[in-house]
């Protein structure tokens, strides 16, 4: 007779079946999975940031993993090309880094490079509806959001808009992020109503810069009156677009040029080339509004480490608010700014032949190093594109 201590009663038997099957249905998951991510697995090239020491710490990759789909708003999109814009220089140097490693689930490096891009749309998500593979699109992100400086790209659908049909892909891509700033900044920003500007007067500070090129035309086509204040060189370009008066960096004493003009319904201050922000100040009328376009500084960027995670602790509370009320959590910095609708704009007036696109430069991305550079020098005028196909 078999002692009591190794009897198997059919509990036990049943128990060991089933974590037999369940480990077995486990494991035949996941190996399935990783067969299926062994096989759609495929690399890129990119230019990516892989260390907060400026744009020295700027690499170009060839096996950046290709992004896939995984939301059904969401669309992947071919490059064709990218612009780079001054607030890229600054993200080398860790500009927006708290918001970045809260949206990217504390990861925020390495990090491509690139707020806005043309390119193809390839694959789109089962809930797309306002495009299909084949369009040719333009797009814009946030200082925070995914960089488009790569060969693939995957956003929501709500960030892209088709490009211009008259423009090239080059072309196209110099427009999506600077013209989001000009458009905030002279529609939200300044006493202008959207299409009207007749009658009021209007200071371009650093007119060359892609948004200021921006900025020079829509007060024009609005009916305005616009200085601007820029580089020699550039004098022949911003007269091109519509500039009234001009005011050259080199030859003039701005501020004693400025005292022989009326004063100004709007200042926009677009350049890094240094000025005493007062002397722009003063010329602006009682109920007139002084802009910066520029990076806007980020107090949560010099924070430390105890007082950088209470910021990130709280801001995330609040996205968890905003994602239970419905509210969109785009909506920080310059994702405050950017919409598709406004994109939707600025692809009518360049098929209407009412905006033109200004480009500088264009390189490789072979070349993103010395793209950079470009950038952030005071020479550019217009934009600066790295070209991927």
């Amino acid at each position: 007779m078999m002692s009591n201590k190794f009897a198997v009663s059919r509990r036990d038997i049943a128990f060991c079946a089933l974590g037999i099957t369940i480990g077995t249905l486990i494991g035949y998951n996941i190996g399935l999975n990783w067969r299926q991510t062994s096989k759609r697995t495929q690399y890129m090239k990119a230019i990516i940031c892989h260390h907060y020491v400026g744009i020295e710490g700027v690499a170009v990759i060839d096996d950046a993993e290709l992004p896939i789909i995984q939301r059904s708003n969401e669309v992947l999109i071919q490059v064709k090309a990218a612009s780079v814009n001054p607030v890229d220089v600054k993200i080398c140097s860790g500009y927006s880094k708290y918001y970045r490693r809260i949206f990217n689930h504390g990861n925020d490096l390495p990090i491509v490079l690139g707020r806005d891009c043309s390119g193809v749309v390839i694959d789109i998500g089962q809930d797309v509806m306002g495009l299909d593979i084949g369009d040719e699109v333009f797009l814009s992100t946030p200082s925070w959001g995914v960089g488009t400086m790569a060969e693939y790209i995957v956003v929501t659908e709500k960030r892209v808009a088709k490009k211009p049909k008259r423009i090239t892909f080059e072309a196209s891509a110099s427009l999506p992020y600077a013209g989001c700033i000009a458009w905030d900044s002279l529609v939200n920003k300044s006493p202008v109503e959207e299409g009207n500007a007749k009658g009021k007067r209007f200071l371009v500070y650093g007119g060359s810069t892609p948004v200021g090129c921006i900025l020079i035309q829509l007060i024009k086509l609005w009916g305005g009156y616009v200085s601007v204040i820029c580089r020699a060189d550039a004098v022949k370009v911003i007269k091109a677009l519509g500039g009234d008066d001009i005011i050259s960096v080199e030859n003039s004493d701005i501020e004693m040029e400025l005292e022989l003009r009326n004063r100004y319904h709007a200042v926009f201050h677009t350049s890094q080339e240094p000025i005493d922000i007062r002397i722009l100040k003063k010329r602006v009328i009682s109920y007139g509004s002084f802009v910066s376009t520029l990076p806007e500084p980020l107090i949560s960027d010099s924070l430390g480490f105890f007082l950088g995670n209470l910021f990130a602790a709280h801001l995330r509370v609040k996205l968890l608010f905003q994602y239970i009320f419905g509210i969109d959590c785009y909506l920080y910095n310059d994702g405050a700014k950017i919409k598709s609708s406004t994109l939707e704009i600025i692809r009518e007036l360049v098929d209407a032949d009412k905006l033109q696109s200004v480009v500088c430069a264009a390189f490789r991305p072979n070349y993103a190093e010395q793209a950079l550079q470009h950038v952030s020098g005071l020479n550019a005028i217009g934009s600066t594109i790295i070209k991927f196909q």
